[in-house]
C-alpha cells in the first residue's frame, strides 16, 4: 500500500507518553496517511493505547521476537519503499503542528532521495521547557553533502523526532548499526545523508524532544564502549564517508570536539555521584585526544559549566549526561 507520508512509531512500553504522541499526529496541518506503531514486546498499555486511539487510524503491529532497540529501527525502514516521505517518531516525543507541512514543502522539489531536520525543543516528562538543540532564527539552510557529513562528524544535533526522510518509493539505502546504542543515529544519518540528493536545515522549533527518567541513553550510558568509544568511532566512520583526507588541523577539531563532549559528561556523572565511572571518562577520552587538545577542551568546558549553567541558570534534566 502506497503511501505519501508514513509515521512508524517504534515502541517497548510507551503508555507514559505514547497517546500525547499520537494526538500530535492528529493535530497536524498535513497528516500522515500511515501511522504504524511497531511494538517490541511491550508489557504494558501501549496496545490498548493504540487500539483504543480515535484521533486518526493508527495500526499496530507486534514483532514476532524482540529484535532490540536498533533492530526495531530497522524494522521502520521496511516501510520506506511503501512511503514518499518517511518518519520514525519516538513513543515518548512530539511534532508540532505544522512540522509535516513545513517540512515537506521543503522537500517536495527533490526527485530523488532526501531529508530534513529541524531544531528541537528539549522537555522534560511533565513537559516543561528544557532548552532548544540550535539557534532559531527561521533560516532554511540546504546543505550540500560535504558539509553535512561535517556536522555528522562532529556529533551535530539531530534527533528522530525532528527528522523526516524523503525516501520516494526506494528503499533505504543504509540501516541502523545493532551495536552503537547511543550513536547509532548519528551514524544512520550520515550513511542516508550521503545517499541523499537534497538536504535541508529547518531552524524552527518544531518537534520536542523528551528527557525523561527512562531515556535508553540513561541505561546506556555507564558503559565507556557504547559512551565514549562509539563516539569517536562515529566521528571517524562518518569523516571516511566523505571521501576526504582529513587534514591535520580537522583531526585537532575532531579531538578538540571529543575532548570536549567528553569533559561534559564526566562532569555529568560526577555531579551525578559516580566519580569512578567520571574517571574511566577522563582516561579513555584522553587516549584519544593526548594531553594538550584534552587540556584546552576542559578549559572550554569549565567555561560553559559557569557560563551556562550557573551564571545563565540553563535548567538541565537531572539524566541528561550530555549537557
Amino acid at each position: 500500500m502506497k503511501a505519501k507520508i508514513t509515521t512508524v512509531i517504534p515502541v517497548r512500553n510507551g503508555e507514559e507518553f505514547l497517546l500525547q504522541t499520537l494526538q500530535s499526529l492528529a493535530a497536524q496541518t498535513m497528516r500522515p496517511d500511515r501511522v504504524i506503531v511497531l511494538d517490541n514486546h511491550s508489557t504494558d498499555a501501549t496496545e490498548q493505547i493504540v487500539k483504543g486511539f480515535k484521533g486518526l487510524p493508527v495500526e499496530f503491529s507486534r514483532n514476532e521476537k524482540d529484535l532490540g532497540t536498533f533492530g526495531n529501527f530497522d524494522h521502520c525502514l521496511d516501510y520506506a519503499a511503501e512511503t514518499e516521505y518517511l518518519q520514525i517518531l519516538h513513543a515518548d516525543d512530539l511534532i508540532r503542528p505544522e512540522f509535516y507541512e513545513v517540512m515537506v514543502g521543503w522537500l517536495q522539489d527533490c526527485p530523488g532521495r532526501a531529508f530534513g531536520w529541524c531544531v528541537d525543543e528539549r522537555i522534560d516528562e511533565h513537559n516543561q521547557h528544557l532548552t532548544f538543540s540550535d539557534k532559531i532564527d527561521g533560516c532554511i539552510q540546504i546543505l550540500d553533502r560535504d558539509t553535512f557529513l561535517k556536522i555528522k562528524a562532529e556529533i551535530g544535533n539531530q534527533s528522530f523526532c525532528s527528522t523526516l526522510m524523503k525516501t520516494n518509493y526506494q528503499p533505504a539505502p543504509a540501516r541502523f548499526p545493532l551495536d552503537m546504542l547511543v550513536y547509532g543515529d548519528m551514524v544512520y544519518w550520515a550513511r542516508f545523508g550521503a545517499h541523499a540528493e537534497k538536504i535541508v536545515f529547518v531552524r524552527r522549533p518544531l518537534a520536542q524532544y523528551r528527557w525523561h527518567q527512562t531515556n535508553q541513553s540513561v541505561y546506556v550510558a555507564p558503559n565507556l564502549k557504547f559512551l565514549v568509544e562509539d563516539c569517536w568511532a562515529t566521528m571517524q566512520m562518518t569523516e571516511k564517508l566523505r571521501n576526504q583526507p582529513t587534514g591535520a588541523i580537522r583531526m585537532m577539531k575532531l579531538k578538540g570536539l571529543m575532548a570536549v563532549r567528553c569533559g561534559i559528561m564526566s562532569i555529568r556523572f560526577r555531579q551525578l555521584g559516580n566519580l569512578p565511572y567520571s574517571r574511566k571518562i577522563v582516561e579513555t577520552g584522553r587516549g584519544y585526544t593526548g594531553w594538550p587538545i584534552w587540556l584546552a577542551g576542559q578549559i572550554l568546558v569549565q567555561l560553559r559549566e559557569l557560563l551556562v549553567f550557573k551564571i545563565g541558570r540553563r535548567p538541565r534534566h537531572r539524566q541528561n549526561i550530555f549537557s
